[in-house]
């Protein structure tokens, strides 16, 4: 009857020597169960990081849209600002053009009532002949000049459109801008100087016949000056749209401030 007893010890003792990894598995099994929400825990807390860093990018994707769109805005109100302070500029210029005109009137008068008092009537002739070529002269280079300044003009607003299109794309145009603004500047100047040079009116100042010789000649270089200065304020502006062209090209190598995820 003893033997039953002892049967089962063994039974028993060979159970845990020869299966342990039955009760390894079940501790195993009892840990992982006590680290589930643990686990659960962390896969949550992964995901809602997900969601914040994908919430924060699609606000800087909104905010980086805003701002270029408030850009064209200001962009396109600085070429209406432009076109509008050109316009101004152009009817101050003609303005002081007629009131240079009148003055000149005054001059050209005297200088004909002068001219009649000349007796020698070839003198007389071609000191008309003079002074009417050197008024073709000035006409025609203050004209030519003129359609020079409008061609600038234009490549400034093309220059201004190709502004507008970078900032869509979220370059930084500041640099450009500047050089643009310069050249803007040295148009508006150069308009100013040759408009009002195509005013002046070079009468020459006669006393008496004697002096009539060198009355043309003092005219006749003073039109040279004037117009080698008009020329000269001429380069300068074709100088400057030129800056602000290169200002622009370099526009291209610039890379874009949007995210990647948005889309002569």
């Amino acid at each position: 009857m003893k033997t039953k007893p002892i049967l089962f010890l063994i039974i028993f003792l060979s159970f845990f020597i020869f299966c342990p990894s039955l009760i390894t598995t079940q501790s195993e099994s009892a840990a992982t169960k006590n680290k589930q929400p643990e686990i659960t825990n962390k896969i949550q807390e992964n995901i809602q990081n997900k969601m914040k860093i994908q919430n924060n990018l699609k606000e800087k994707v909104q905010d980086t849209k805003q701002n270029i769109q408030e850009k064209i805005l200001e962009q396109k109100e600085k070429i209406q600002t432009f076109k509008e302070t050109l316009q101004k500029a152009k009817e101050e210029r003609k303005a002081k053009k007629e009131e240079m005109k009148n003055s000149f009137k005054e001059k050209r008068d005297a200088f004909k009532e002068k001219l009649e008092t000349i007796k020698d009537e070839r003198k007389k002739q071609l000191t008309e002949k003079i002074d009417n070529r050197m008024s073709t002269v000035n006409k025609n280079q203050t004209d030519r000049m003129i359609k020079a300044l409008e061609k600038l003009t234009e490549h400034i607003n093309k220059l201004q459109e190709k502004i507008t299109q970078a900032k869509e794309n979220g370059v930084d145009v500041s640099s450009a801008e500047s050089a643009i603004s310069s050249a803007q500047t040295a148009v508006d100047l150069a308009f100013s100087t040759v408009e009002l040079q195509s005013a002046k009116d070079y009468v020459f100042l006669i006393t008496d016949e004697v002096n009539l010789g060198q009355a043309v000649k003092t005219s006749y270089n003073t039109l040279s000056q004037d117009l080698k200065s008009a020329q000269q304020t001429l380069v300068t502006t074709k100088e400057a749209v030129v800056n602000a062209y290169k200002a622009v090209q370099t526009l291209k190598k610039i890379t874009p401030t949007v995210p990647e995820t948005v889309t002569q």
